[in-house]
This record gives structure tokens, sequence and C-alpha cells, in this order.
């Protein structure tokens, strides 16, 4: 009786030790992921894309910067880099719901009344073509008040048309 009591604490013993490999694999992939969404990404110097005045035609055209890298980028590295560039529009991001991300101006006064038609669409073209440089953003909701130059709404790329 007493062997077979050693015997079952044994194959208990041995039991509770055994480390199962498909857990332990999950929770290295989960340490995995939190470290790398800790891990900030480097603050970018410039707005991804900028509108550049096209001398032979007279027309303005986006154009990428070659200094920002796409792992660096995220909503609150696009909206610093907006904010630098127009320090009188202040953008704040506010979250992102699937591909569209959603954007909130407090005090749009410059942009909607100070910048004039062609100033509002280009910081909005610039603004919404840096943020859908993101991976996995294809829209940006503005919120802000409108005015006289600039609307609020959800834009993409093919909205800004300087012909």
């Amino acid at each position: 009786m007493k062997n077979k009591f050693i015997y079952f604490a044994s194959l208990i013993l041995l039991a509770a030790c055994h480390q199962d490999n498909k857990q332990t694999s999950s929770t290295q992939q989960d340490t995995a992921e939190v470290q790398k969404s800790l891990v900030k990404p480097a603050q970018i110097a410039e707005t991804p894309w900028s509108a550049k005045l096209d001398t032979a035609t007279q027309k303005f055209k986006m154009s990428p910067s070659a200094l920002v890298q796409t792992q660096d980028l995220d909503p609150e590295n696009v909206c610093k880099a907006l904010n630098t560039k127009y320090p009188e529009i202040i953008a704040q991001y506010v979250k992102q719901s699937n591909d569209t991300l959603f954007v909130k101006i407090a005090d749009a006064t410059y942009l909607t009344q100070s910048a004039g038609n062609m100033g509002a669409d280009i910081y909005m073209a610039e603004a919404t073509y840096s943020f859908t440089q993101i991976p996995g953003v294809n829209f940006v909701n503005f919120n802000f008040e409108e005015g006289d130059h600039a609307a609020p709404g959800t834009f993409k790329r093919g909205d800004f048309d300087f012909k």
C-alpha cells in the first residue's frame, strides 16, 4: 500500500513538473507583442507628404518625404510633424477604427478662416496623405468647426486634386 502511494505521488509530481509547450509558446508570443508595442517609433523630422509647386505647370502636386521611414509612422508622430509644420493648426489623434483614423482640431480658426482656400486644401491634403501613409489607414476623419475655407469630414487621398 505504501509503495502504491509513493508511486502515485511520484506520478502527480512528474505531471506537475511537465511544461506545456503550446502554453509557453503562446505566452512568449504575447510577451513579444507587448514588448513590441512598448517600443515607440523614432520621431519623424517632417511630414511624410508635402504639397510642392511644380514650376513647369504652376500646379501643386503631392510629394513623399525621403526622410520618413514607414516603420516610424504612427498617429502621434504624424500629428507632431503636422503641428510642427503648422503651429497654428494643432491636430490631435483621437482613435483608429478599422481603416479610419479620427483626428480632432480643437481650434480650426486659422485653417477655416485665415489660410485661404488653397492653404486649407494644402493642409488637408498633406494631413490626409501623411496619415494614410500609416499602414492600415485608408481614411481620415477630421473633426473641427466648419468655416469659410475648410469643412470637417472623412477624406481619402483621391479627394485631393490640384488640377
